[in-house]
C-alpha cells in the first residue's frame, strides 16, 4: 500500500506559477521511457515543453530500420473535450531518416488527421532531454493547456510501444491566465 502511495505521489504533477512538471517512474521495458514532462511559460511568453527519457538517447535512435520512426510528442488539449479524444494540438519531435537532424512540428487536428501548422525551436538540454519552444498564438492563446507526453519506440506501430506521462488517460494542466 505504501509503495502505491509513493508511486502516485511521484506521478502527481508539480505546479508553480508558470510551470507544471510531471514525473513518471521507469515503467517501460526497453524502448523509450518518459520519466519527466514539463510545460512552462518562459519569460518571453512563449511556451516551453521538455521531455526527458530514462536513458540517454541520440538522434540516430529515432529512425527505424523497418516500420514507423520513433518520436517524442506532447499532446495538448486547449478546448473542453472528453478524455480519450484526439488532442487539439500535437507537438512531435522526430529525426531525418539518417538521424542527423531533429525536427519539431506543431500540428493541429482537422477531420481526424494532423496537419503541420508550424515548426518549433528545439534544443537538447541533456543526453536524456529535448526542449521545444513555441508561441502561445500557435495554439490560439488558451487560458489553460491540458497535456501529456508520449514517447514512441522506433519500428513499432502497436500501442504497447507508446509510453505516456502522466499515464493515460490522465493529463496535467498548465493554467496560462485566469478566465
Amino acid at each position: 500500500m505504501g509503495a502505491c502511495a509513493l508511486a502516485a505521489a511521484a506521478a502527481a504533477p508539480a505546479q508553480t506559477a508558470d510551470s507544471v512538471v510531471v514525473r513518471d517512474p521507469v515503467d517501460t521495458a526497453g524502448g523509450f521511457d518518459l520519466t519527466r514532462v514539463q510545460l512552462s511559460r518562459a519569460a518571453d511568453g512563449r511556451l516551453r515543453a521538455a521531455l526527458t527519457l530514462s536513458a540517454p538517447w541520440r538522434m540516430r535512435d529515432l529512425p527505424a530500420d523497418d516500420g514507423p520512426p520513433g518520436s517524442l510528442c506532447l499532446r495538448m488539449w486547449t478546448t473542453t473535450r472528453a478524455p480519450g479524444t484526439f488532442p487539439d494540438f500535437l507537438l512531435c519531435i522526430t529525426a531525418d531518416a539518417r538521424g542527423r537532424h531533429m525536427q519539431g512540428d506543431l500540428m493541429v487536428e482537422r477531420d481526424g488527421t494532423f496537419q503541420r501548422i508550424t515548426t518549433v525551436a528545439l534544443a537538447r538540454t541533456s543526453l536524456r532531454t529535448v526542449a521545444a519552444r513555441f508561441s502561445q498564438s500557435a495554439i490560439r492563446r488558451p487560458a489553460s493547456v491540458r497535456f501529456a507526453g508520449e514517447a514512441t519506440a522506433p519500428g513499432c506501430d502497436r500501442p504497447a510501444c507508446v509510453d505516456t506521462a502522466p499515464n493515460a488517460p490522465t493529463v496535467a494542466t498548465l493554467t496560462l491566465r485566469s478566465r
